[in-house]
């Protein structure tokens, strides 16, 4: 009988080599030919990587896995995805293999962030006001309806070219930054015409502003289910004041939901925040503030969470994310740690202040600190960094994981990173592969 794998769709080579080690033989991974080409880590064996060009529509695609499938008999279980990017690739592959996976329709409605607040509202969901804008004088108008105000991409991931408006001044620049960062984005599937949805408004013309919300903010993991939502993790986030809006400098774990907030209600608003959107079932991430003591829902997307938290989730309460997502994709029960398993415990990211070419890192001092747990540094020397709004991702240089001492964590997490010397040199070199695929350094405590 065939091999049992699931399609991964799009990842990146670190989650490809966590998965192989940790789940070997589960997965059949759909990369992108110039990612793989790029990558420090060793690729896998041809019978489970197939390289392609992850732009090309998904037909080509599901004829280049019906060659491979000949090639190398399996039969595929699922779909999983884990990249912003590669979500609509997924949800039509999924369609057109006849594998279980989020409608593309339900997909598109996350991508667009306007569609999305849209049937929120409808579906009596709290939500920012919010409304589409194309030009600098309609962004101007909405601030003057809601002020301070948010200008940001319609399918954009995490903080990218997301600026906060105070005054007409800073909304007339944000709408041309954003627009001519899209036009020179070299990112074409997070901005194609069809990224969010096929008969969606173009991301490269049409933008979004809402109401800026005020209060504290929260990522979340959950499994909706036919019954409702199963929650996986609440993480507090600590965002970055000095950097761009939207940046999250630490996330920890877990955290605690403000009264008169309590679980039940969290679910049941995350529940009808995924239907509204057309999504059934899976694993799903949202970012929230809390205000009122509800749940005020920023961005819901099928996926869980990246960055740091499948590394800081594995160490609090040993459930490995990635593993999970082949679970569900697959259908077999998932297993989900008891709230009392949970250790405290938080992630903070090193992030770059100016730009240049890494030289070195040196985490001497912090792999000495008691509170530390793990390092893991994603770029390396020759890194070229790039600061907001050019680049947002060159910036992040990796996290820590550390067990926080209970007091101010803002504090604590400038105060932890203070003594790593990051080294940029001022004038760039040739940076070689972007990302490092390193194994964390850990210390054993």
């Amino acid at each position: 009988m065939p091999a049992e794998r699931v399609l991964v769709v799009g990842t990146t080579a670190d989650y490809i080599d966590w998965i192989r080690v940790h789940h070997p033989q589960r997965a059949l991974f759909l990369t992108d030919a110039r990612h793989r080409a790029s990558a420090a880590a060793p690729a896998p064996h041809p019978a489970e990587e197939l390289l392609v060009d992850l732009e090309r529509p998904a037909p080509a695609h599901r004829a280049a896995l019906r060659d491979h499938l000949a090639a190398w008999p399996a039969r595929l279980s699922g779909i999983a995805c884990f990249d912003c990017e590669s979500l609509l690739l997924a949800a039509h592959l999924a369609r057109g293999l006849r594998l279980p996976y989020h409608a593309p329709e339900a997909v598109a409605a996350a991508r667009n962030k306007l569609r999305s607040k849209e049937l929120w509202h409808a579906a009596g969901v709290p939500c920012p006001a919010a409304a589409r804008i194309v030009d600098e004088d309609q962004a101007v108008a909405f601030l003057g309806r809601h002020r301070p105000a948010v200008l940001k991409p319609l399918s954009g991931s995490g903080s990218e070219l997301i600026f906060l408006c105070r005054d007409a001044g800073e909304c007339r620049a944000a709408f041309r930054t954003i627009a001519s960062r899209i036009r020179a984005s070299r990112n074409a599937r997070m901005y194609a015409r069809d990224s969010a949805g096929a008969d969606g408004p173009d991301p490269r013309e049409v933008f979004l502003m809402e109401a800026f919300v005020a209060g504290p903010e929260y990522s979340s993991d959950f499994l909706l289910e036919e019954s409702g939502a199963r929650l996986i993790r609440v993480a507090g986030k600590v965002m970055d004041t000095g950097g761009s809006l939207g940046t999250a400098l630490a996330y920890a774990l877990p955290a605690a939901l403000p009264p008169p907030l309590d679980e039940a209600s969290l679910l049941a608003d995350f529940a009808a925040a995924a239907r509204a959107l057309g999504i059934s079932r899976g694993l799903v991430m949202v970012d929230f503030i809390v205000r009122d003591g509800r749940p005020c829902l920023l961005e819901m997307t099928p996926r869980p969470g990246g960055d740091c938290l499948p590394p800081l989730i594995r160490r609090s309460s040993g459930l490995d994310m990635l593993g999970l997502a082949l679970d569900v994709a697959a259908g077999w029960p998932p297993r989900i740690p008891a709230p009392d398993a949970w250790r405290p415990l938080a992630g903070a990211r090193l992030i770059a202040r100016r730009e240049g070419t890494l030289a070195e890192i040196d985490d001497r001092l912090l792999r000495d600190d008691p509170r530390v747990l793990e390092c893991h540094w994603t770029a390396r020397p020759g890194h070229a960094v790039r600061l907001p709004p050019a680049d947002y991702d060159s910036r992040i240089l990796g996290h820590v994981i550390f067990a926080p001492s209970g007091g101010d964590l803002a504090r604590e997490c400038r105060e932890l990173l203070e003594p790593v010397r990051v080294e940029i040199r001022a004038q760039p070199e040739d940076p070689g592969p972007a990302r490092a695929c390193e194994c964390p350094r850990e210390v054993e405590r």
